[in-house]
Formats: C-alpha cells, sequence, structure tokens
C-alpha cells in the first residue's frame, strides 16, 4: 500500500485527483495523510501486525503549485496557467513512458526530475495539472462563449497551448506510472481495454415532413421551386399519403436508425441512443413522447440489445425544470414499456453545458453518467483524458457521484463547414482515424458521435471504417 502525504492547502481537490489517478485510473491502494510540507510526497507503507509503519525510503515528491496558487486564488485568472507553456522531454530524465509526442507541455510545475540517492521529485504538477484538466476548472474563470453561450475550443488552454488533440492527463498518468514503477517494481496496476463506445443523438429519430400536413407541403414546394426536384417532390408528397393511409414509408431517419443497430451489430457494438423527450426550443426536435411510433422504436432499441439515453433539449442546460421533465418523461415512457437500462445517462443537445450548473442538474435527477464534455467547435480532448472518470463539483468543492464518458469525436465538428469545415476530404478521414489510434493508444476509450440525421453515402463509408475495434 502507498502512504500520500498532501499538504494542508485545496485539500479535497488534492484528494480528488489522487482518487482519479491512482485509484481510478492505476487501481492502486493507498492513504492519504496531511502534512505541513510543500510538495506531494508518496512513499511505500508496510504491514505490521495490522499497523501502517512508513518505511523511510524512498519516497517520491512531485510539484503541488496548482493547489497551493488555487488555494490563494480559487477561480481567479491569478490560478491560471502562464503562457508559454513550457515543454518537458521525459525521456530526457530517463523516463520511458507512453506519449503522443516526446515533449508534453508543462501546465503547472515545472519540467525537469531531480533524483537524490533513492529519492525522486517530480518538478510537472501531475495531479494539479490533472485537476485543472478533469474539474474544467478554466471555464469558470475565463467568460468566453459562442453564440449558443458554450465554452469553445479556441478559448481553452488545450488550443492556445496546441494539445487538444492529446489526451494529456493520460499522459500525464503514464508520466507518474513509470515514475511509481521505477521505485516499486512490485506495483500492479489496473488493467485497461481499448474500445469504442458508438452513440447518436437522435435531434430527429423520424422525418417530420412524413408525418405532418404543413411540413410535407412545405418539402414539396421546396422539392419543386427551389430545388427543381420533380421526383423527390413526387416521393415526398406519396410519404406523407402513404403514412395517412397506414402503409409503408420510407423514412430515411428513422432507417438509419435501424441502419447503424445492423452495422454495429456486426462488429459486436452496442450502440447508445440520445433522444430529446420534450421540446425546449426552436432547435430540438419535434417528437411525441407519447406516441406509438416513439414506442415501438425505443422497444426495437432495447429489444435489440442497444441503450436508450436521454439528449435534454436546447433550453435544459441551466433550467433544472425543462431538464427534470425531459429525464421524467424518458423513465416515464421506459417504465410503461417494459424497457429496463442498466444504467441511464446522456448528452446536452448542441453539447451546451454550463460548468457551474449542468453537472448538478444531471446528479440531481439521478442520471449515473454524463457525455457532453467536448467542444462542438474543434474535435479533441476537451478533459484531456480517455478514461471515462468521477466528476467534480467546482461549486461545492465535492466529487459528483458522476461519471463523465468524455466524447472525443462529433461528425459534424469535422466535417461541417461551421466548424472544421474538412468535408469528406481525406484530411477528414485521416483526423477521425487519428482520434480513434490514440484512445487506444493509451487503451482508452474512443467515443464517436453521429446523428441519425447526417448518415449520407460518405458518412456511411467513413462511419463503417470508425465503429472497428481495430
Amino acid at each position: 500500500m502507498l502512504l500520500v502525504k498532501i499538504p494542508k492547502v485545496c485539500q479535497n481537490e488534492q484528494r480528488y485527483s489522487l482518487e482519479v489517478l491512482l485509484g481510478e485510473f492505476l487501481g492502486l491502494t493507498y492513504y492519504v495523510e496531511e502534512f505541513e510540507g510543500k510538495f506531494i510526497e508518496i512513499s511505500k507503507s508496510s504491514s505490521e501486525f495490522g499497523i501502517d509503519v512508513l518505511q523511510s525510503f524512498p519516497s517520491l515528491t512531485l510539484d503541488a503549485s496548482f493547489f497551493h496558487t488555487a488555494h490563494k486564488f480559487w477561480l481567479k485568472h491569478e490560478s491560471m496557467p502562464v503562457f508559454p507553456l513550457d515543454l518537458w522531454l521525459p525521456s530526457g530524465s530517463g523516463i520511458d513512458a507512453n506519449l503522443v509526442n516526446a515533449s508534453v507541455p508543462v501546465l503547472y510545475g515545472k519540467q525537469g526530475l531531480v533524483r537524490n540517492g533513492l529519492n525522486v521529485h517530480v518538478n510537472l504538477d501531475v495531479f494539479g495539472s490533472a485537476f485543472f484538466m478533469l474539474s474544467r476548472y478554466e471555464e469558470l474563470v475565463t467568460t468566453d462563449r459562442d453564440s449558443h453561450d458554450r465554452f469553445p475550443a479556441w478559448a481553452s488552454v488545450a488550443h492556445k497551448s496546441d494539445f487538444l488533440d492529446r489526451p494529456i492527463v493520460n499522459e500525464y498518468l503514464e508520466i507518474l506510472w513509470q515514475c511509481l514503477k521505477s521505485m516499486w517494481p512490485d506495483l500492479v496496476r489496473k488493467s485497461h481495454f481499448k474500445k469504442n463506445i458508438i452513440t447518436c443523438d437522435c435531434d430527429h429519430p423520424f422525418d417530420n415532413s412524413i408525418y405532418s400536413f404543413n411540413l410535407a407541403a412545405r418539402k414539396v414546394v421546396r422539392l419543386l421551386l427551389v430545388d427543381k426536384q420533380p421526383i423527390a417532390a413526387s416521393k415526398a408528397a406519396w410519404n406523407y399519403l402513404a403514412a395517412k393511409l397506414n402503409l409503408k414509408v420510407n423514412d430515411v431517419y428513422k432507417n438509419t436508425i435501424v441502419w447503424m443497430m445492423d452495422v454495429n451489430e456486426a462488429q459486436g457494438n452496442s450502440v447508445s441512443f440520445y433522444f430529446i423527450p420534450v421540446k425546449t426550443s426552436e432547435l430540438d426536435g419535434l417528437v411525441d413522447f407519447n406516441s406509438s411510433r416513439i414506442r415501438k422504436l425505443l422497444r426495437e432499441i432495447s429489444e435489440r440489445g442497444h441503450e436508450i439515453g436521454v439528449h435534454p433539449g436546447y433550453e435544459t442546460y441551466t433550467n433544472s425544470y425543462n431538464f427534470n421533465l425531459s429525464v421524467y418523461v424518458l423513465k416515464k415512457v421506459l417504465e410503461e414499456e417494459g424497457i429496463e437500462q442498466k444504467e441511464l445517462g446522456g448528452r446536452q443537445h448542441y453539447l451546451r453545458w454550463d460548468t457551474a450548473k449542468t453537472g448538478n442538474m444531471v446528479q440531481d435527477s439521478g442520471l449515473v453518467y454524463d457525455s457532453s464534455l467536448s467542444f462542438a467547435d474543434k474535435a479533441g480532448f476537451r478533459c484531456g483524458v480517455c478514461y471515462e472518470f468521477t466528476m467534480y463539483n467546482l461549486g461545492n468543492r465535492r466529487p459528483f457521484n458522476l461519471k463523465q464518458k468524455p466524447l472525443i469525436v462529433m461528425e459534424c465538428t469535422v466535417i461541417d463547414a461551421r466548424y472544421e469545415a474538412l468535408g469528406y476530404s481525406k484530411q477528414a478521414i485521416q483526423r477521425f482515424d487519428y482520434f480513434k489510434k490514440v484512445c487506444h493508444q493509451f487503451n482508452g476509450t474512443f467515443t464517436l458521435l453521429w446523428h441519425n440525421c447526417h448518415l449520407g453515402k460518405q458518412d456511411k463509408e467513413i462511419y463503417r471504417c470508425l465503429i472497428k475495434l481495430d
């Protein structure tokens, strides 16, 4: 067992970071003591007659500058990283760690490692830097927001310092592990296995122009007069009539949900489908959650072994009434249909997330996890990690009873003109594949979001490759 001594500052934040890195990620057993020291100190303990006795040597100390600074300037600009960030080449200090690039950016602390006999001191603030990323600390310090009131990638330290494409917390973890292992070779870390989490935000589970006269009429007129596609217009008109006559219709959005299940089942994957149960804005899809159509779809998804989750609407991320109503409606329908879930989680519509408020609502609603934390405008590692982890409440300065399954890539982030604008180019395909490979490099989880209403022929070609584990 390890003994970890921590300075008497930011106690909850230090304990949280220790538990995530040492406990959740590495699976090590340890206990914590407070002391008057400046650094975090890790040593090995032995058990004698049931009493833990500290061995004198060796000890590993790590910089703790973030916690000392945050103690004085909690959620103030003075506690933010100082640009430009230093770069550290761990191999130059004798550390052979699994890294994306040979040099790592130093968020807090400084580069280098000092050996003094059997003792080792790491100048990098591993635990403080990890806390900064995992807690999304900067999002309560920096006031920049986009047109949807989202904290944007361009405002983040990771983007400004060019490491958004790297799971920096995973890299720090590997450096920490190599230091621990070099000092205590008998330590055994928790095994992680590479996997893909394939998700779909069902903003529009059905093509509503098939079931609404007004929407059907508008679509037919647009196809005729604007797009000059008379054949497509006639098909749209027939689809509406067929639906009215209870005949088979060609609902592309519904069909793509079925297609997703088909291709993922062939790969042994279970897909997580997230639905908007309550319309809160014109930017939400129009779905009647009491309709037989949606209930039939939910049953089919469940019977085929896939997951159903909640996709709270546009005006829920700071509105507890709308949020709780959305979760309540979904739970009610699932219960009425006899659909049981091992765990119920979800993702925010438009990835709208307020670090001060949204997590509280997610936890209070009884959801087990969230998977919203990615940037809409740029793909990458918003939390700096490709492992699921316990979230932290910066408001009451306590861990949430809530897991985050960080989203790594959303299809429209890479493809669409409003974001990275790579279209279906070779560069876009390489970018998708890059994130998958980097996640798997750390035996981590590649979480992919692809909307069922964004699945044309070219989308499907990319999608088929990404859902494979290799």
